[in-house]
């Protein structure tokens, strides 16, 4: 540079280089820019059932791409994971020659087997750290929450609008988070682990295990009855948190008000959340099990469903929590439960899938993983809604 004017020039030069906008989008970004909401009409948003085949259409797209990646990109990561010979039995192989020619997900691949892996030796090491969780708590959507309600249009339908409802449930996601690590409503949290779960045609959820602080941890029932409950409340005391409990947090009716409730276990004809609870005067604890909390016999049942339901019926609560997000939002303490790798691996466990293969005993197998992932899961229109927005689903 022989001037300052030639520095001043290739300055502005280069400030305008990194004004430019990006000429290219990917699919993903513009599926996601045909899914936002505008002042003008969006007829996409507007189109009935058929925007939950849009969504899932469009994902499965944007997830070619990647796996696409995957198949083009074997060599950049298969040494690592295909080193082992019995990793490679495990996979199918059946002789020597056959080593390197499968097919893999990489570890990078956000929901593939060695992802959801991935995710839950690293909270098993969590617990190795900081001891076994303490709070188990699930959230639910609510397709009726005010801010989904208000977005409708009058001949709109919340299971036909999959985008609005995913933004609205990771808003409320996003704020619980706030709440339990910044706001520390349950007290100080060492670490906590959560995923977010889309089931074939039931409601988003997510599920969060929490490890508090050695201060903060719950030890007495006293201090279970502090932070859970299991009751109705009064409803001339309460009268909307009464509201809310009745609405969200009654379960059934199972047993033998309806024999074919989807929670009945076909073999002995029990509710599988073992369902109506007994009643008890107080709360105690019991060993490598859940609490036994707090279910009085008051003779005060409330009508739901041309049933009475009473105290055995309710799933237990947090009412803080439960007032401020108006959804079911199931809390359980979990510290006296020793076992816990099933848990970890039931939040770990990935997508609903079924796969089969029918081939003689003689015959080689190709392990193909991105054919399997892509041909086996069940994909419903939030799950899709949430890819395409760029929600993490695990963290």
């Amino acid at each position: 540079m022989t001037s300052i004017d030639g520095f001043l020039d290739m300055e502005a030069e280069v400030m305008q280089k990194g004004k430019r906008k990006i000429e290219t989008v990917s699919c993903r970004e513009y599926y996601c820019y045909q899914l936002q909401i505008r002042d003008d009409e969006n007829i996409i948003l507007h189109s009935g059932r058929l925007i939950q085949q849009y969504v899932v259409d469009e994902w499965i797209k944007v997830e070619t791409q990647r796996l696409d990646f995957s198949f083009f990109n074997q060599d950049l990561f298969r040494m690592d994971v295909l080193a082992g010979l019995l990793d490679l039995l495990r996979r199918g192989e059946r002789e020597g020659s056959q080593v390197g020619k499968n097919r893999i997900l990489p570890l990078s691949f956000t929901g593939g087997p060695r992802d959801m892996r991935r995710q839950y030796m690293d909270a098993i090491a969590l617990v190795q750290h900081f001891g076994i969780p303490d709070i188990f708590l699930t959230m639910t959507c609510n397709p009726f929450w005010p801010e989904i309600q208000e977005n409708l249009l009058s001949t709109d339908e919340a299971q036909n609008r999959p985008d609005l409802v995913s933004r609205i449930f990771r808003a409320k996601l996003e704020e619980l988070k706030k709440d339990i690590l910044k706001r520390e409503i349950i007290g100080k949290v060492a670490v906590f682990m959560y995923t977010v779960e889309f089931q074939k045609r039931g409601l988003s959820h997510a599920h969060f295990l929490i490890i508090l602080d050695e201060k903060y941890k719950l030890q007495t029932p006293e201090a279970y009855d502090k932070f859970v409950c299991a009751e109705l409340p009064d409803p001339k005391r309460n009268s909307d948190l009464f509201k809310l409990v009745t609405r969200h947090m009654l379960h059934g009716p199972c047993g033998q008000l309806n024999p074919t409730s989807p929670c009945m276990k076909k073999k002995n004809g029990h509710c599988k959340f073992k369902f109506p609870k007994e009643f008890a005067e107080q709360t105690t604890k019991r060993k490598n099990s859940y609490p036994i909390y707090r279910r009085r016999i008051t003779g005060k049942s409330v009508e739901i469903r041309r049933q009475l339901f009473d105290n055995s019926w309710v799933v237990s609560y947090n009412p803080y929590l439960l007032g401020k997000f108006n959804c079911h939002i199931n809390v359980e303490i979990f510290s006296d439960i020793k076992v816990v790798k099933y848990i970890y691996k039931y939040i770990c466990k990935g997508h609903d899938k079924i796969a089969f293969h029918i081939h003689p005993n003689n015959m080689n197998i190709e392990v193909d993983e991105i054919k399997e992932y892509q041909s086996s899961r069940w994909v419903s229109p939030p799950k899709a809604a949430w890819r395409i927005f760029a929600f993490l689903s695990v963290k």
